[in-house]
């Protein structure tokens, strides 16, 4: 079942892997690229399912799977997409076993699947229970269905409702909602009001993320033909503050930009990436990034499942960072953290003095408001928070 350690790092290479030694690794991502519909503002690695493709998909993930996890002692397992759930019931049992063989599953301090409530059954919610899943993340984005209509997205706020509910019967204790806000002609009452729809659930984990605009997306060419306008900035501005404060006055604490969480319940897995810390990714178009090194594989779902059955190279780009990059990247994405980063971590993990390094942005910032630094970490504001891109830029 496992190649042992010299067998493993050849078949890696003739994947066109990267071998990867037996340390720890504190995450593993796995990307499942299929979708019953491509919502309209979505510029994720993501295509409309097709059941053939999906099963040799599995096979080839699987590959992967054995050819570069060994047994390391992963701390979290995050299922993302695309949507999981457009498996059928078989294909997801499929997969979940196939990880279950890989992966240390009953050791994991925590194991995510991302859900569409338009393609989730109850038997598939078993199935996910059965297989040691403890954490789900709800793409509801909206308990407006007009909202919900203009995005493209194929179940209701009710339907949204029940997954929600049934889920909680079936015993999942961990649950996470995303929520999308700055939707073109959105008023802040109706914001408003999905985020007490939200808190009346009582879930323990909250993304309250603006609408984006990526080029290529049907949204962008809605907005271009002035089909649909986009809200001012002022108005998004004013959703990201009454959600910060709404949610703090609802025992949500805000420990990312976007990111909610109750007490102890922040995702451990996306911690590992703000945190600029080592990951495996699996499937078409997944980033890793271990020991130093950065790669991506290839992004067409064909072109991963033809290159996995001829045993040829997967992975497309690969970059590993001069130090002092690799240090502007720590700080930027320890930045998105409302907890920052202490001057004594960022030493140890980039081999800089982040006062010599960045002393003339440091100063500026503290200047401007944006940023606190003081005699032990350096931290977003609440003035930069809300313009944490721009401040971010500042040390690249």
């Amino acid at each position: 079942m496992y190649v042992c350690s010299i067998g493993k790092a050849k078949v890696r290479k003739q994947l066109g892997l990267a071998v990867i030694t037996q340390h720890q690794i504190p995450s593993l991502y796995i990307h499942i690229p299929f979708c019953i519909s491509k919502c309209i503002y979505c510029d994720f690695n993501s295509i409309v399912t097709k059941s053939q493709m999906v099963d040799e998909y599995l096979t080839a993930i699987e590959q992967e799977l054995q050819s570069t996890t060994g047994k390391h002692s992963f701390r979290t397992v995050f299922i993302g997409g695309g949507t999981p759930t457009a498996l059928n019931e078989t294909q997801l049992d499929r997969l979940l076993n196939m990880i279950a063989k890989h992966v240390d599953v009953p050791s994991l301090k925590e194991y995510t699947i991302e859900v569409n409530p338009g393609t989730l059954s109850n038997e598939k919610a078993v199935i996910m229970k059965n297989n040691h899943v403890d954490r789900i993340s709800i793409g509801i984005q909206s308990f407006n269905d007009r909202y919900l209509k203009l995005l493209g997205r194929i179940h209701s706020a009710n339907e949204a409702k029940d997954i929600y509910f049934n889920l909680r019967e079936k015993g999942f204790k961990n649950i996470s909602i995303d929520l999308i806000y700055g939707y073109p002609a959105q008023a802040i009452n109706e914001w408003k009001k999905d985020l007490r729809e939200c808190c009346k659930l009582d879930t323990e984990h909250i993304s309250a993320y603006c609408l984006t605009y990526e080029q290529g997306t049907p949204i962008v060419e809605m907005t271009d033909s002035g089909t649909l306008n986009k809200l001012n900035e002022e108005e998004e501005l004013k959703m990201y503050e009454f959600t910060n404060d709404f949610l703090c006055d609802n025992d949500y604490n805000h420990y990312e930009i976007s990111n909610f969480a109750k007490r102890g319940k922040e995702c451990l897995h996306n911690t590992v990436y703000w945190e600029n810390r080592e990951y495996i990714g699996i499937g078409a178009g997944a980033f890793s990034y271990v020991n130093g090194e950065r790669y991506c594989n290839i992004k067409s779902v064909k072109e991963y499942i033809s290159s996995s059955r001829s045993k040829k190279r997967l992975i497309c780009f690969s970059e590993k960072l001069p130090q002092k990059q690799r240090a502007s990247e720590i700080l930027i994405m320890a930045l998105r953290m409302t907890s920052g980063i202490s001057k004594k971590e960022f030493t140890q993990r980039s081999g800089f003095d982040l006062n010599e390094l960045f002393e003339k942005q440091l100063n500026n910032l503290t200047q401007a408001g944006l940023i606190n630094f003081d005699d032990e970490r350096v931290r977003l504001t609440r003035k930069g928070l809300s313009v944490a891109d721009s401040v971010m830029m500042e040390f690249v």
